[in-house]
């Protein structure tokens, strides 16, 4: 299997979401299990009470979760473009039109749906952050 080119920054986004006045209003009071799927890469991130418990890469096979992202790596890179396209732009709008699942326990999901939004900009922009700095 070949290394992946897109990595999620785990430590820096959940320092950035804990930190993040938008994120800390709008998850307030939220319990939480997201996994995250980018090709074959698996990333799971628990919230507690509207903080980033733990975001970590990999899986020991047991890892919880309640809402399911996933798709392509193609799709992720273009979703994470600093202006992207249409039906990019959104985890919701990409579940329509691209090659890409948005799932699990929608109600919850919904509940906190601009919480989950601010996680897809503030990962786009350490996403960029990363491949900036490694491009230099």
């Amino acid at each position: 299997m070949a290394n992946p080119a897109l990595i999620l920054p785990v430590e820096a986004i959940a320092q950035r979401l804990n930190a993040d006045p938008e994120f800390k209003l709008t998850s307030q009071y939220w319990y939480g299990d997201i996994r995250f799927v980018i090709g074959d890469e698996k990333y799971f991130m628990r919230i507690e009470n509207g903080k980033v418990g733990s975001f970590v890469h990999g899986t020991n096979g047991f890892d919880p979760y309640t809402i399911d992202i996933v798709g392509t790596e193609e799709v992720w890179e273009r979703m994470f473009e600093e202006v992207p396209k249409p039906f990019y732009h959104d985890w919701f709008a990409a579940s329509f039109h691209h090659d890409f699942e948005f799932g699990g326990d929608l109600e919850s999901a919904y509940a906190y749906y601009y919480s989950i939004r601010r996680i897809k900009l503030i990962m786009g922009e350490e996403v960029r952050a990363t491949q900036a700095a490694r491009a230099a």
